[in-house]
Parts: structure tokens; C-alpha cells; sequence
């Protein structure tokens, strides 16, 4: 196979928009809504909760939506996804840290770091989808962080959510690009 190839298989494998993004609107918008009800004490607690049921959700979502997880075993683009995926949960060695020894930084990074695999995505798909949704984090995120400071974890999920949904619009209209081309 061809690295175009492989980066069309890549596209077509997936679903017109994967579950994940659309899982990560959900979860994200959920912490935005918890973080109103909980003491801000806790809001960082929720934000780290939230993070780790974005995979458990995900595999339900991918579920009810028939998205099969198994991607193509010959296509290494799909192994390269998987370990930048690696690559950002090892960003939990920064983020831990952080919470505790600068818990209002902590909204930040997480809102910022988890989205650096998405240039892997970019690279495998050869299309700049990726690097769109990562500067969007970090600008989203960063005008929400400065901004709401009586709530950061909620204005940050609540930017995630959006860069989310924007990013899946994207990702359906790369999808119907891939589907018509021969």
C-alpha cells in the first residue's frame, strides 16, 4: 500500500464522523454542567473524573453507533493513532503536578495537552483537520481560562465541547470528500 493509500484507508475505515470527537463533546459538555453544581473545591476533581470516562463512553457510543474499534491491522497509520493517543496520557506526569501545586492551572493544561495527538491525525489523514482543532484549543481555551476565572474548569469544558463539535463537522465533510473520490 502507498502512504496516499494508506491515508485514504485511513479516512474511509472510520465512520463519516468517529465516535470519539462526538463522545468528547458530551463528556466535556457534561463537566461544564457539573462544574455549576459542585463547590469549586472540587471542580478540578470533576474535570479528572470526566477525562477518564471519555473512553468508557466512547466504547458505548461506538457501540450504538456500529463503529467497528478494529482498524485496518496492515495500515500502520492506525498503530501511529494509537501511540500518540500513548503519547497524551503520559502528559498526566505534567498534569498531576500541576493540580496540585497550581490547581488553576490545571483546567489549562488539561484542556490544552490532550489535543497534541490530533497533528498525528493531521499527518495521517493529509489534511490539516488536526492542527484546526489544536490551535482552536489552545486559543479557545486560553480566552476561556483568562476569562472565566470564577469557573475555569467550566469555561474550558464548555470551549472543549464546542472544538469538539466543530471538529466533527469537519471530520463528516473529509469523510464525504474521501467516500466520492473513486
Amino acid at each position: 500500500m502507498t502512504f496516499e493509500e494508506m491515508q485514504v484507508d485511513f479516512i474511509r475505515s472510520r465512520p463519516r464522523v468517529p465516535s470519539l470527537p462526538i463522545t468528547g463533546a458530551i463528556v466535556y459538555s457534561a463537566i461544564a454542567m457539573l462544574s455549576l453544581a459542585v463547590a469549586p473545591t472540587h471542580r478540578n476533581f470533576v474535570l479528572f473524573l470526566g477525562f477518564w470516562t471519555i473512553m468508557p463512553v466512547g466504547a458505548l457510543v461506538m457501540k450504538l453507533r456500529g463503529e467497528r474499534a478494529a482498524p485496518n491491522p496492515t495500515n500502520p497509520l492506525f498503530r501511529l493513532a494509537a501511540l500518540a493517543r500513548v503519547m497524551v496520557l503520559s502528559t498526566w506526569a505534567i498534569h498531576i503536578p500541576v493540580w496540585i501545586c497550581a490547581p488553576d492551572l490545571f483546567p489549562l493544561t488539561v484542556g490544552i495537552a490532550f489535543a497534541l495527538h490530533w497533528v498525528v491525525l493531521t499527518w495521517s489523514m493529509g489534511n490539516p483537520v488536526g492542527l484546526i482543532h489544536l490551535g482552536m484549543r489552545i486559543v479557545f481555551v486560553l480566552t476561556a481560562w483568562h476569562l472565566c476565572p470564577g469557573n475555569r474548569v467550566g469555561a474550558v469544558a464548555l470551549v472543549v465541547a464546542a472544538t469538539y463539535l466543530i471538529s466533527a463537522i469537519q471530520l463528516d465533510r473529509i469523510h464525504r470528500a474521501a467516500a466520492a473520490v473513486p
